[in-house]
């Protein structure tokens, strides 16, 4: 935990990823804000809110980019026999920043989600149930970027890889324009898609009757996580003993 503190100040000291993840999806949550308002959407849910709820939720997959710069500069490339010339041990060194990574980017996360409740009301329901889903969802954000790092050598790369998947898990929802009327399609925007679980989770458990699908699509997000950090763990015991 000392040594989570530790990244966590590290992290603050990055105020070109706090500009991309946090004021930028602000910036146009703001201006669809203002061209939206408040007209309702299909099933009564406000535009906005499914716009902004969606679009905060995407953003939390590439607070990952955090953890897949660290982790090649400090163990893999720039620093790596620094660190291992130290007394501490690799994976409790490389945990500590998955912790705060981790936790960074679901406070990045909270961060948007009181300003999109208090500016323009966003229905977002309990806070705490809210910030379990947004911690949960950052987990699976960082063991896909975990994964990413130590199966692709080439950071760039992987780093490409990054952006072509949040996208493709961006499109899949729907939210950039109407997917194709296919059954593939209709399961890729639900249960196939993270983002969408996460979503899921969210506005679910707002509904009377939604409780169970709301607790179906974070128990479904888990087992993707658990799946990538599997693999990541055994990825992780080749590459970096």
């Amino acid at each position: 935990f000392r040594m989570t503190s530790f990244s966590l100040l590290r992290l603050i000291r990055e105020p070109i990823g706090q500009l991309l993840l946090v004021i930028l999806p602000l910036v146009i949550i703001s201006v669809l804000g203002l061209v939206i308002g408040p007209y309702q959407g299909m099933e009564g849910v406000p535009p906005l809110d499914l716009t902004a709820i969606t679009t905060i939720m995407g953003v939390q997959f590439f607070g990952g980019t955090y953890l897949m710069s660290y982790l090649d500069s400090d163990l893999l490339k720039t620093r790596r026999w620094r660190i291992y010339s130290l007394p501490i041990n690799v994976t409790v060194y490389s945990s500590s920043l998955i912790l705060a990574c981790t936790l960074f980017s679901t406070l990045q996360g909270l961060v948007m989600v009181l300003f999109t409740s208090l500016v323009f009301g966003v229905a977002w329901g309990s806070f705490g149930w809210v910030l379990m889903v947004f911690f949960i969802f950052s987990i699976f954000a960082q063991s896909v970027h975990l994964l990413l790092t130590l199966a692709v050598n080439n950071i760039k790369l992987a780093e490409r890889f990054s952006e072509i998947i949040g996208l493709g898990f961006l499109i899949l929802t729907g939210l950039m324009f109407p997917l194709p009327n296919h059954p593939f399609f209709h399961f890729m925007s639900s249960y196939g898609n993270p983002i969408s679980l996460g979503k899921m989770a969210v506005m679910e458990i707002l509904e009377e009757d939604g409780q169970g699908i709301a607790y179906l699509g974070i128990t479904i997000l888990l087992a993707f996580t658990l799946i990538c950090m599997v693999i990541s763990a055994w990825l992780g015991r080749r590459k970096l003993a």
